[in-house]
């Protein structure tokens, strides 16, 4: 009956760290993606975080290498289970507790800080406005935003009122990227191509025809969008690395029986 128990805790113990295994390379993926896709820069780069700059990128590699760890505590646990090792299963006990640690810890900060982090964003959403006549970078990433989140400034139309936005030699109040869009798909995969569906009625500020919602509402609604989703992971896997470290101690318990 005991042999009977371990082999069932062995085999739920590896089949848990494949699914573990999945959650690392989910890391690894993303981080790859905040890397590689445009799309993505262009929301760091309205909020002033430059993707060329090197901090940027040992972020990413942070994210990169968590992602490997993960796949390190994995493997200590399916050789641990395997090979019935005691001294490997301690260590990935450990560092499972590690993790969930350090997820605990980021959850109860993001929630204490949530307003804090809000101000932040509206400030240097602010501040990238100010240099979007000047930055290419930032003028096309705050084009996409807008016309991404159809959303206008950084609380309302009304925020570009600070800055001297021109087209033609015409002064504008806002972006044409503030208007609602006769083709929105195509002008996201093609910026040159925006076209309002009345240019007019958008610069008269007629209602309809140009975003009257901010872009850190847009950003929030973004986030609160896929908050179930991301909620649902993250109590997932910390359920998941629950279960490894019960699977991990029921094998160190029938290793001392036999």
């Amino acid at each position: 009956m005991a042999g009977c128990c371990n082999t069932i805790a062995r085999g739920l113990l590896i089949l848990f760290n494949i699914i573990f295994w999945l959650s690392g390379a989910a890391l690894l993926g993303l981080g790859i993606w905040f890397k590689v896709d445009k799309n993505v820069n262009s929301y760091f780069d309205v909020v002033d975080v430059d993707t060329e700059d090197p901090y940027f990128d040992y972020a990413v590699y942070v994210l990169i290498g968590f992602g490997a760890f993960i796949f390190l505590v994995g493997f200590c646990g399916c050789c641990g289970a395997i090979r019935e090792s005691k001294c490997l299963l301690g260590f990935y006990v450990f560092f499972l507790i590690l993790i969930i640690g350090g997820e605990v810890a980021a959850g109860a900060l993001g929630f204490i800080y949530k307003d804090k982090v809000e101000t932040k964003v509206n400030d240097l959403l602010m501040e990238t406005m100010a240099k979007y006549r000047i930055s290419k970078n930032i003028r096309t990433s705050w084009d996409f935003v807008q016309i991404e989140l159809d959303c206008c400034g950084s609380n309302s139309y009304e925020d570009w009122d600070k800055f001297n936005i021109t087209y033609n030699a015409v002064r504008k109040d806002f972006p044409a990227s503030c208007c609602v869009l006769v083709d929105k798909e195509t002008a996201i995969d093609n910026l040159d191509s925006a076209m309002p569906k009345n240019a007019t009625f958008c610069f008269n500020q007629t209602t309809g025809y140009y975003h009257d919602k901010g872009c850190v509402t847009g950003l929030k609604d973004l986030i609160s969008k896929y908050n179930w989703i991301i909620f649902g992971v993250a109590i997932g896997i910390a359920a998941l690395e629950v279960v490894g470290i019960i699977f991990a101690i029921c094998v160190c318990r029938e290793i001392n029986k036999d």
